[in-house]
């Protein structure tokens, strides 16, 4: 799962990049920063050139299962029994 976040990342910086010609660092938030409920959130921080400062772009959350846990959502697989989503 953490690959498929990874991979919104890139779509993101790609888009800024290649779309808006606007630099990007790729990187991961603190524990701090990191939203309510998610394993880990990744983001692209854009910079200004003007302030040489950064501000976030966009950000991709890795979910696990907290949420699925919190709210019982489930799903039957292949064997018919009830699993957690991701």
């Amino acid at each position: 799962m953490q690959e498929f976040a990874l991979k919104i990342l890139d779509i993101y910086a790609a888009t800024y990049e290649e779309l808006l010609a606007v630099p990007v660092v790729k990187g991961r938030k603190s524990e701090d920063e990191t939203f309510a409920g998610a394993d880990r959130t990744t983001t692209v921080e854009l910079y200004v050139p003007c302030s040489g400062r950064g501000i976030q772009g966009a950000t991709s959350h890795m979910l696990g299962q907290n949420f699925s846990k919190m709210f019982d959502v489930t799903y039957l697989d292949k064997e018919n029994k009830s699993q957690k989503v991701w």
